[in-house]
């Protein structure tokens, strides 16, 4: 006879199993990424397929699901101008080489003459390129008609100024066969991708493991991260009806493309866990930047190995794994590795620096793996002598569009000031100076500069080339063997390096021959800051000149900086100089701003407010805010202007005026959709053989595998990691209560009942 304790644990286990029975994995039978295709998914218990209806967009999915390959519910098809007409576009009806025009303000709309800002997100263009133009009515209601302008591949961003009465603007094309993904009108959109979002019952989890996600919405259930996986979410409001999210793993992360970080921290962050602990701002968990208007959350880790190095090309003989945020140089570098690494396997967002010397001077390159993981498969060629150094850092997503000076209120990702002290914030990456000599010529100058939380770059010295003035004039600065000396001093932060910034004309000298000497003693530079006033253009003498002559001008000359070093620019201090009328820098940033987003080369630029020339405390020629802290007219300008991504590839290898070649990321991404959400006791697949017995346990669990086992992983069903260890074939469980708890071996997946 079956006593009442058995009788419950039957009970138990039957309904336990019955509720197994229903978790699903995915395979990708379906040959497509929908992750509302049921086909993709299959029952370990019975190898079938959801009931055709089951998982749908806006529906409550009422059972488990395990992701470990890449799935999406958001389309990928792109459309053109003449799709979206009549519903978006409009035909030109007298057509001059004009085909279609969006309407962005009409008279009597209500817009009052407010600024006008479209951004339309073009992915491909005719053979023979398309342009598009303004038109807008004035006061008397005539119309007024704007130069052509070309399209790019990319971000394009039209403003059109406010203005004291109502008016309209239309935007006119010279093609509809213009195709683009994304459509915004003064922030909001009109038009992107179609997608539908992710439903859960409450109780019910989306588990993913060595997966990418690409989704709207998540809503009611919970979202488990676990290694590798990288959830992607493109809605405004991205995680509804109390959806959790769960970090296991600090090599995973959600992204939030349309919440910023200040958002994700007011907002959300009470609904993410780090284990089963509670995420916490900024102990447990990082918010970085994910360019313009998004964020990429992780756990923060200590113990985060985004790195391994091999000793071997071909990611082959000893290896070693290297934790985040750490030095490691000379005898430090673990398993004897120094100057015998000569392959890498850097996961996707970090930032590795190597040099050869084991203070980070010497021959050195910068490594980013923005969006892709990067697997170097041979160093040899740059470093021959050996490498000595290793720095990995979390690598932060930032826009073009900075400020220079701590200016809020620009929607603008990061700034800098003219020193080293400052730090970033939630909303904005702070970029530490190195000013002067005082900056960079002691241990304390290097420790502030690896301290410095969501820091990637430092700049070098503030016209160093001015021997009267700025830091040239102190410690012999303007002298370049001496700027040079204590310039090496940066390398070893481990950080990306920006050249002094020289004044307008030092570019094609005293920065020329700094950085020839630089080359000869393996001084590394990657990016070149350049300061622009257009002091050429006699400004003292040309208050009212034309902006476009100094546009012109302006692109001269920073196509000419690009010819001449071949490595990416960053503007740190720009207008159209002091000397010259409100409306002339205003009319001159309207045309510079959109080049600069359209430039691959310039990574980043900071307009510079030049102070009022008579009255130095009132507001100048070029400022953001007037003496009533209202935005002027350039403020608005350049708030409103969306950004373009600093660096927009998804990884970088290292490019700087040490070397230039070209090294090829042999990173293939790849997935194991047969690593099941299993009950079951076993698993046996052609080349692997894993068996976890008795399950449910009572004591102790038996683990008997045919490959070596890299890390086990034991999880209650709320994210809470419990340690364990495989000891003599076993693992002890004894301690833990009843329930139903996740076991990851490798990177297979099994449900252990407890019992």
């Amino acid at each position: 006879m079956i006593n009442t304790k058995d009788l419950k644990y039957i009970l138990f286990f039957l309904c336990t199993n019955l509720l197994l029975a229903q978790d699903y994995y995915w395979t990708g039978d379906g040959r497509d990424q929908d992750f509302f295709n049921e086909e993709n998914w299959i029952n370990p218990s019975t190898n079938q397929s959801p009931e055709n209806g089951s998982i749908e967009p806006s529906q409550p999915i009422n059972f488990d699901l395990l992701l470990s390959c890449e799935a999406s519910t958001i389309s990928s098809e792109e459309t053109d101008i003449i799709s979206q007409t009549p519903v978006l576009f409009s035909e030109v009806s007298n057509n001059d080489n004009w085909s279609h025009f969006y309407s962005a303000a009409a008279i009597n709309d209500g817009n009052n003459g407010s600024q006008q800002t479209f951004v339309i997100n073009v992915t491909d263009l005719p053979t023979a390129g398309a342009n598009f133009r303004v038109l807008k009515t004035v006061a008397n209601a005539q119309w007024a008609i704007g130069n052509p302008q070309s399209l790019n591949i990319g971000i394009n961003t039209i403003t059109v100024n406010e203005v004291s009465f109502d008016r309209a603007v239309n935007i006119q094309f010279s093609s509809g066969n213009v195709a683009f993904d994304a459509l915004f009108l003064n922030g909001s959109s009109i038009y992107s991708a179609p997608s539908d979002p992710i439903v859960f019952e409450p109780s019910k989890t989306l588990y993913v493991t060595n997966g990418v996600l690409n989704i709207s919405s998540f809503s009611g259930g919970n979202l488990i991260l676990n290694e590798n996986s990288y959830v992607h979410i493109n809605n405004s409001d991205p995680l509804l009806n109390n959806a959790k999210v769960y970090f296991n793993s600090p090599l995973s992360w959600l992204r939030l493309d349309n919440v910023n970080p200040n958002q994700v921290n007011d907002n959300y962050v009470s609904q993410m866990f780090v284990y089963d602990t509670n995420a916490e701002y900024p102990k447990t968990i990082r918010l970085d930047n994910y360019y313009d208007s998004g964020t990429i959350i992780r756990a923060e880790c200590l113990d985060t190995e985004p790195l391994t190095i091999y000793s071997n090309e071909d990611n082959s003989g000893t290896e070693a794994q290297i934790k985040v945020n750490q030095v490691y140089n000379g005898s430090a570098i673990p398993n004897q590795m120094n100057n015998d690494i000569h392959s890498f396997y850097l996961k996707r967002g970090y930032m590795l620096t190597l040099a050869v010397n084991d203070d980070g001077t010497g021959k050195s390159k910068v490594f980013i793996a923005s969006e892709e993981d990067l697997e170097i498969h041979n160093l040899s060629n740059f470093f021959q002598d050996g490498i000595s150094f290793i720095r990995v850092i979390p690598w932060n997503w930032v826009s073009k569009k900075g400020t220079g000076g701590d200016i809020t209120g620009m929607n603008n990702t990061w700034f800098y000031r003219w020193n080293n002290k400052w730090i970033s914030d939630l909303q904005r990456e702070c970029i530490p100076m190195a000013w002067g000599k005082t900056n960079a010529d002691d241990d304390n100058d290097i420790n502030l500069y690896q301290s410095k939380y969501k820091t990637t770059h430092v700049l070098g010295f503030n016209e160093p080339d001015d021997c009267e003035g700025q830091s040239g004039q102190y410690n012999d600065l303007c002298t370049i063997s001496t700027a040079l000396e204590v310039y090496e001093n940066l390398m070893k932060s481990g950080l990306r390096l920006v050249s002094p910034a020289c004044r307008q004309n030092a570019v094609f000298n005293w920065l020329d021959l700094f950085n020839q000497q630089a080359i000869q003693n393996d001084i590394r530079i990657d990016v070149i800051a350049v300061h622009w006033y257009d002091w050429g253009g006699n400004p003292q003498n040309s208050t009212n000149a034309d902006p476009n002559t100094i546009f012109n001008r302006f692109k001269i000359y920073l196509q000419d900086v690009y010819d001449l070093y071949g490595l990416p620019i960053w503007i740190t201090e720009f207008n159209g100089n002091k000397y010259r009328s409100i409306q002339t820098n205003r009319q001159f940033m309207e045309l510079a701003i959109p080049y600069l987003e359209s430039l691959d080369y310039v990574e980043r630029y900071a307009w510079f407010e030049p102070q009022n020339i008579d009255t130095p405390q009132d507001p100048g020629n070029g400022e953001f805010f007037d003496r009533a802290m209202s935005l002027t007219d350039i403020g608005m300008f350049y708030k409103n202007q969306t950004s373009a991504p600093s660096m927009p590839d998804s990884y970088y290898t290292g490019q700087n005026n040490l070397n230039d070649e070209t090294v090829v990321n042999q990173f293939t991404y790849s997935c194991t959709p047969n690593k099941t959400l299993s009950i079951h006791t076993d698993i046996v697949n052609q080349n692997v053989i894993l068996k976890v017995i008795p399950n449910p346990a009572i004591d102790k669990i038996k683990i008997l595998f045919s490959e070596p086992i890299k890390w086990i992983k034991l999880y209650s069903m709320n994210g809470s990691l419990i340690k364990r260890q495989v000891l003599n074939g076993y693992v002890d469980v004894s301690d833990l209560q009843s329930g139903i708890y996740i076991l990851i071996l490798n990177n297979y997946h099994f449900k252990l009942l407890k019992q």
